[in-house]
Parts: structure tokens; C-alpha cells; sequence
């Protein structure tokens, strides 16, 4: 996991992987309010973002998530988000595996999870296997607007573990 500011990325480019500099560059200068969610392209599959609405729930209602093909990077735009993450548990297993389908599976609330906030400029980057829960309300629940940016596990040099 790695967190910073969006404004800082430029400045610490020798310190993160090519591939995050490049989806966190592809984000600049974009109306990111402004834009219709969906989907946008930056490398094909390998490489793109999706502009969220997202409704902030309590952490209870809220599912630990991992991926096995691609990191996140994700950034609030509206408003504050809470993140869970925790460190690795060997042998956890999902509650639901939909990783073949929509490289996604989720799991019970760990033990060792800790909690982060992040306000509209800052990022977080989950990688491949490590657990987030995201979504969180920091206070009551509340829409907001997000971008999380997906990038393959090739693309950082890993392999998608099976």
C-alpha cells in the first residue's frame, strides 16, 4: 500500500512505479467533478480508470475486497473516504470469489485492519492481494464521487497469482 497527494506525484515519480506515475498522470488537468461516470481507456485493459458515484455506508456494511490481476489507486474527488486495509493473513479465504469473473473477491472483516482517511487530492494504492474495504463513511453515509484507477499486475512487474 502506498498513500500520498495527487500534487506531490510528479515530485516523487523516482519513487513509484512507472505504471502508477502513469495512471496517476493520465488523471491531471481532467474535470474529474465533471466528467460522467463510466469507464476511460489510458492503456487498453492494462491500464485504465473508472469515475465513481459512490454511496459511503458504515464499515459494518462495507466488504474487505481484494484483486489478484490489478492494483487500485484510489481517489476520493467530493469528499472524504475511509479506507479499511489490513496486512496479508496467511490462508484467508473469500466469502465470495468472483475473481475469474471481475478479478474481485471478498472477505470477512480481518482482525488486523486499520483504518485511513482520505480527503479529495490524496491517493491510496492497493496491490494486488492486499485486502481494503473501501467505501467507509467517515461520519453518516454520504455520496461522493471517486476515481479508481486499475492497473495490471504485469504493468508493476508482478504476476497475477492463480
Amino acid at each position: 500500500m502506498i498513500t500520498g497527494l495527487l500534487a506531490d506525484s510528479a515530485r516523487h515519480k523516482a519513487l513509484l512505479p512507472a505504471a502508477i506515475v502513469r495512471g496517476l498522470g493520465a488523471l491531471e488537468g481532467r474535470d474529474l467533478a465533471g466528467l460522467p461516470a463510466g469507464r476511460y481507456e489510458i492503456e487498453g485493459e492494462k491500464l485504465f480508470f473508472l469515475v465513481q458515484d459512490a454511496v459511503l455506508r458504515p464499515a459494518e456494511e462495507c466488504r474487505p475486497e481484494a484483486h489478484r490481476s490489478h492494483a487500485d489507486i484510489q481517489l476520493p474527488v467530493s469528499g472524504r473516504e475511509r479506507y479499511g486495509a489490513a496486512l496479508p493473513v496467511a490462508g484467508m479465504q473469500p466469502v465470495e470469489d468472483l475473481l475469474d469473473s471481475k478479478d474481485v473477491a471478498f472477505y470477512a472483516a480481518p482482525e488486523n485492519e486499520f483504518f485511513l482517511d482520505l480527503d479529495p487530492g490524496s491517493f491510496v494504492v492497493f496491490f494486488p492481494g492486499e485486502l481494503h474495504r473501501p467505501c467507509v463513511a467517515v461520519q453518516e453515509s454520504t455520496s461522493i464521487r471517486k476515481v479508481v484507477v486499475k492497473v495490471h499486475a504485469s504493468l508493476l512487474g508482478l504476476q497475477a497469482e492463480q
